[in-house]
């Protein structure tokens, strides 16, 4: 748990400052809460040492980059150079002006947060509350890991106006940004001419349930469609067969807090489905990437990769249908038993996330390991783990 201690720490802060925030109705007061929400998170991620995992691929081709390998292709199979566009000029354009790697996660990090507070200030009536939920639910892992489609996928809900005022140019010119950004963004483009559609309620029971029994019966639903995609030779296809290998190959299911969170999400969503609909009708969007979500971590579940992949892409429902979700229950001891769930889910979720030695937390205005002493620790404990 000591690993864990300061991501914990983080997520109790937001908890405190969500209650305090919903106990004031002065609206300076609450611009005060969050702007020092946004300072909490710039401060913990921005300034972050060498956590996770990717920092490892990321800084090797921050430091190896060249104006040369800047291309106009998202789609391009260079195995040598195999970022999109926008983040190699992104990488390229701090390297001009004298930036190290640090610098350039710290502006990374300033782009989401920008992007998420945009977004959450027009969607959220609790803005510590949402950040809470966001670290914890898929938040954390993209602050940390996928430094490319954290911004993807935020500049993407923040098109969703566009996709529910039916505005087409300005949302597929946002969608396009994010595919240079992120080829996974290529999944946004289609769902402008659906994801406004409410969807019928009974409808949204049968692909639960199907989801369900594909999940808990092992059905397999990727391998037969492989072999069409397999010989294609382009950028997406070897991601495929890079997922879809040995050490990806991990259908063993188990009935996890995890999937038990997701089953009652859905349950959930069902019961109040009306309801949410009708306390925001902009909760369509937000149901529907629901069924996103679950479907391609139900559907997908044959290879974990993938479905944590795709799923990371449409997490950010969470974000608004939970704080949603409390304001349907009349009673009130229900509210209190709900926040009581989200509490200690969050809580244990970010002390399994991060109860490793690889993201033990440090700071760089504190004094953080280098690069080699970061990489001696991961490949130690890799070697640790295979004994």
């Amino acid at each position: 748990m000591i690993y864990s201690l300061p991501y914990i720490t983080l997520v109790v802060v937001f908890g405190i400052l969500s209650i305090y925030y919903q106990s004031n109705e002065e609206e300076k007061i609450k611009s005060n809460i969050t702007l020092f929400c946004f300072a909490i998170l710039i401060f913990f991620f921005g300034f972050r040492g060498f956590i996770g995992t990717d920092w490892i691929s990321y800084y090797t081709n921050f430091n190896d980059c060249d104006w040369s390998d800047l291309s106009l292709n998202p789609f391009g199979s260079d195995v040598s150079w195999h970022i999109e566009p926008i983040f190699t000029f992104l990488m390229l354009s701090c390297k001009t002006f004298g930036g190290d790697f640090q610098i350039f996660v710290f502006i990374c990090c300033l782009i989401d947060e920008i992007l998420l507070f945009r977004f959450l200030m027009k969607r959220s009536d609790n803005i510590p509350l949402a950040i809470m939920i966001f670290v914890c639910m898929g938040g954390l892992v993209m602050q940390t890991n996928l430094m490319r489609n954290s911004i993807s996928i935020l500049l993407f809900i923040n098109a969703l106006d566009y996709l529910e005022n039916r505005k087409p140019i300005p949302y597929f010119i946002i969608c396009t940004i994010a595919l240079y950004i992120h080829t996974s963004s290529i999944v946004f483009f289609p769902l402008y001419f659906f994801f406004h559609r409410k969807c019928n309620k009974w409808i949204y029971l049968g692909i639960f349930i199907l989801g369900n029994v594909i999940l808990l019966l092992h059905v397999k639903t990727i391998s037969p469609l492989l072999s069409f995609v397999s010989d294609s030779g382009d950028k997406i296809s070897t991601l495929l067969g890079a997922y879809t290998s040995d050490n990806y190959a991990d259908f063993n299911f188990k009935i996890s807090i995890g999937y038990l969170e997701r089953l009652l999400t859905g349950v959930l969503i069902f019961c109040y489905y009306e309801k949410l609909i009708t306390y925001r009708k902009e909760n369509i969007v937000f149901i529907n990437t629901f069924i996103a979500y679950f479907c391609t971590n139900f559907f997908f579940s044959e290879f974990t990769i993938i479905s944590d992949r795709l799923g990371g892409l449409f997490i950010f429902c969470y974000w608004i249908i939970w704080p949603d979700l409390l304001k349907c229950f009349s009673i009130v001891n229900n509210r209190k038993i709900f926040i009581a769930f989200l509490t200690i889910y969050c809580v244990l979720k970010i002390n399994g996330m991060t109860n490793l030695i690889g993201l033990e937390y440090d700071n760089v205005l504190f004094g953080a390991k280098s690069y080699q002493e970061r990489l001696y620790i991961n490949n130690k404990d890799n070697v640790d783990l295979k004994k």
